[in-house]
């Protein structure tokens, strides 16, 4: 009876990290949208124009019209974020615990996964107080962004495993085991998805290309791509005030929609192919919200572009693109055969 209120304690636990990951995630997003400038705070119109800007040099020239945010406006926002990773830290380390002393009486208690999970999340604090100089560094910024977006993945891979609603179906399944590596390389898929689309965030391309389905009025306009993609960039603190050159940006505007559209090919395919096929073990009901999910996805990435980015647009969009992440992931927790007890 006391290992049974542990186990759900322990689930308890998991879901409410997992709850406070997913705020993290998502105000780590409007911080670094609303900072950045990425997104246009005032809609319609941006940074007090009446008309948005129309590429990346437009929108350099209307932010230093605006002027640089006043450093109270950034102080909320990063000690609200602080206090989030301080209560996510908190979490996990009972957690771990938690999961160390149910060890010694549940064969396959989670273990490995939450301690790793945890020292992962204090690694990322450590990192951000130690290089707090180079903060604005795009690689930086992509570490923390995508930090954050593996631990929200990692604890609801946990909440998933100790859940009861959601039985994963039997060993013996043709139609799980067929899906299975599929939905394996969706997953994959999608985290490449997400990584370019933070490195499209922390390095301001999101309105280097402001019409769609072309950019610039041209289906292939004048990129750089090996200095879009150049990792380490010699800018401090100061690199909120700088953009990279249009073609650069243009670069990695383009790439992300290039894997948005193989992205929205692949997994709008098994989606499709798991609602087809997966009626019978009840598989059905998970390929509809992947379906449902990457459509609100593909149709905020289409609409931000034609509003011109609007910074409720940009984080929407952010956020659906975690839940699309977790939808992939339950999707492959239901495939694989059941844990034994």
């Amino acid at each position: 009876m006391l290992n049974g209120r542990k186990s759900s304690k322990f689930f308890r636990l998991a879901l409410a990290a997992a709850l406070v990951s997913c705020l993290g995630v998502v105000f780590s997003a409007y911080t670094r949208l609303s900072e950045a400038g990425l997104g246009c705070p005032d809609w319609p119109g941006c940074y007090g124009e009446v008309f948005t800007p129309q590429t990346a040099s437009d929108l350099e020239i209307s932010r230093h019209r605006a002027g640089a945010k006043a450093p109270e406006d950034r102080a909320w926002k990063e000690l609200i974020h602080r206090y989030l990773s301080g209560v996510l830290g908190l979490l996990l380390l009972r957690l771990a615990w938690l999961g160390w002393q149910l060890k010694r009486r549940k064969r396959n208690q989670q273990v490995i996964i939450p301690l790793v999970t945890m020292l992962m999340t204090f690694a990322l604090a450590i990192a951000g107080a130690l290089t707090f100089s180079l903060q604005f560094k795009p690689l930086v910024m992509m570490t923390q962004l995508l930090g954050g977006m593996i631990i929200f993945g990692a604890l609801w891979w946990i909440t998933l495993r100790e859940q009861k609603i959601w039985k994963s179906v039997s060993a013996g399944s043709t139609v799980a085991r067929s899906l299975r590596p599929r939905a394996l390389f969706a997953l994959i898929l999608v985290s490449i998805q997400i990584a370019l689309g933070g490195w499209s965030m922390v390095n301001y391309a999101g309105l280097a290309c402001p019409d769609f389905p072309t950019c610039q009025g041209m289906w292939w306009p004048p990129m750089d791509f090996l200095n879009a993609f150049t990792l380490w960039r010699d800018i401090g603190i100061e690199y909120e005030g700088k953009l990279l050159d249009l073609a650069s940006a243009t670069a990695i505007h383009v790439a992300h929609r290039a894997g948005a559209l193989i992205t929205m090919l692949y997994v709008g395919w098994l989606a499709l192919h798991v609602v087809r096929v997966g009626r019978q073990d009840k598989l059905h009901m998970f390929g509809v919200l992947v379906l449902l999910l990457l459509t609100e996805q593909m149709l905020l990435g289409i609409t931000q572009v034609a509003a011109h980015l609007p910074l409720v647009l940009a984080v929407a969009h952010n956020a659906v693109a975690a839940l699309l992440l977790l939808s992939i992931i339950t999707l492959y927790h239901m495939v694989r055969p059941n844990r034994t007890t």
